[in-house]
């Protein structure tokens, strides 16, 4: 519903303005929030998740070419690649991915402000752009976070709990 009546320019500055305060004030809040947030989820990975990934998303194709965010709001850990395979290293990637996945999904809600000062038209491309903005990037961050569950899950099946013989890790090579 409609509450805001403006002329063309000032709606589209508005619309500018409002998603860039938006994006970086909660991408910011996130950056601040407590590791402990985020790290008590653990996923389990499947063959089948990450072949729905690979074969029907095609996920490798597309996902590289995403900007990662952490450079422009100045943090220092990049999602972007898995460029570790170190277990300390992964489980601060899976942390991280975890917030950013959830710094995607919040910048989701706001959208229904845009049905203030929006034609109903408009509004609605307001939601086409949200999702199209946020969805990618949440889909890449699922899909390292599933990787690396996978190379821990592994880690986890070659090194028993308790035995005379320790077997060697192959995702460490």
């Amino acid at each position: 519903m409609q509450i805001w009546e403006w002329s063309g320019p000032i709606t589209i500055v508005a619309n500018i303005a409002a998603w860039f305060i938006l994006h970086f004030s909660i991408s910011y809040l996130f950056t601040v929030l407590p590791d402990r947030w985020f790290d008590g989820l653990r996923l389990t990975a499947s063959s089948k998740e990450l072949s729905f990934y690979d074969r029907v998303l095609h996920i490798k194709r597309w996902k590289n070419r995403l900007p990662d965010g952490a450079v422009w709001i100045g943090q220092d850990f990049r999602k972007q690649r898995i460029q570790r395979r170190d277990t300390a290293y992964l489980h601060i990637y899976q942390r991280e991915a975890h917030r950013g996945e959830w710094c995607h999904y919040v910048s989701i809600m706001p959208v229904p402000l845009f049905f203030l000062w929006n034609m109903p038209a408009i509004a609605w491309g307001m939601v086409v752009y949200a999702l199209a903005a946020n969805v990618p990037c949440i889909l890449s961050l699922r899909y390292n976070r599933a990787r690396i569950v996978r190379i821990l899950q592994r880690r986890e099946e070659v090194i028993p709990a308790y035995s005379g013989k320790m077997r060697k890790d192959p995702s460490m090579d």
